[in-house]
C-alpha cells in the first residue's frame, strides 16, 4: 500500500490484520508517540481563510494541513476556524 508522501500517515508502518470476519486486510498501524522539538510560527486566522490554503502558503501542499491541525489539538473543527484564531504552524525539527 503506497501511503502519499503529504498523507499525515506517511511515518506509519502497514500490516496484514483480520477484519470481524477473519479475513485479513492492510491497515495503518498507529505510532507510538515520539518526543520532538519543532520550530512553529504563530498565525491569526483571518476571515474567510480556508485551511487548504493556508496549508498551501506555509507547506506548498493544500492537503498537509493536518499537519497544523495535529499542533492544535484544542480545535476541534477545521471546517470554518473563526477570524482571530490563534494557532501554531509548525515549521520543522528545531
Amino acid at each position: 500500500m503506497a501511503i502519499s508522501r503529504t498523507s499525515r500517515y506517511q511515518r506509519h508502518e502497514t500490516a496484514l490484520v483480520p477484519d470481524r470476519k477473519g479475513q485479513l486486510q492492510l491497515a495503518i498501524m498507529p505510532r507510538k508517540p515520539t518526543d520532538q522539538a519543532l520550530r512553529v510560527s504563530d498565525y491569526r486566522w483571518r476571515a474567510d481563510e480556508r485551511v487548504d490554503a493556508v496549508a498551501a502558503e506555509y507547506y506548498s501542499s493544500e492537503s498537509s494541513w493536518w499537519m497544523y491541525a495535529e499542533a492544535n489539538p484544542r480545535v476541534l473543527d477545521w471546517t470554518n476556524p473563526p477570524a482571530g484564531l490563534q494557532i501554531m504552524v509548525p515549521r520543522g525539527l528545531a
